[in-house]
């Protein structure tokens, strides 16, 4: 479920006079409005009896515990066979920007000819040269450097990749 139970009934008392509240509800939610309704019933909320639609829906015996939504999140896998618990999915990074950072840095490499020497700058520079292409891309998000011909968001990007890896030490110390 998107929203917790708590976060679903301080919603909806707190807007119970707007209109369609419970299909705000169920649009965040994944869920019909007919679900919701029975939701919020089963939780012990009031709601336009023609939300329940044909009357199908109806509130449980006090004693009985209120059904989930359709849709609760996936238990964790186990960790007996493969322990990654913890570990960073990077499957959830947008893989665009891997692309833009290479071609930044294939530049790079034909202009400095070495593909280590970015370790050898100081972070100070690269926060100048990333301010610069920032400023540049919320000039013009479509705006390419002049030397380069590369896009200002690219640049910015491997900038702070950069700065990313060299000051992965703060993260660790401080």
């Amino acid at each position: 479920m998107i929203m917790d139970d708590g976060e679903i009934i301080r919603e909806y008392n707190a807007a119970k006079k707007k209109k369609d509240m419970v299909q705000t509800l169920a649009d965040l939610n994944c869920v019909s409005k007919k679900e919701m309704a029975q939701w919020l019933v089963e939780h012990g909320q009031e709601v336009d009896k023609r939300m329940l639609a044909s009357g199908k829906a109806q509130a449980k015996t006090e004693t009985s515990a209120p059904e989930p939504l359709p849709f609760e999140p996936e238990p964790e896998p186990k960790q007996e066979a493969k322990a990654d618990a913890g570990k960073p999915r990077l499957t959830l990074v947008p893989m665009q920007i891997l692309f833009d950072i290479a071609e930044i840095r294939e530049y790079g490499n034909k202009k400095y000819h070495d593909p280590e020497n970015w370790r050898l700058v100081e972070p100070e520079r690269y926060r100048e040269a990333a301010f610069r292409h920032f400023l540049k891309y919320i000039d013009d998000p479509a705006g390419v450097d002049e030397e380069s011909g590369l896009p200002h968001l690219w640049h910015l990007a491997t900038n702070i990749a950069f700065l990313a890896e060299l000051e992965k030490g703060i993260k660790n110390n401080g």
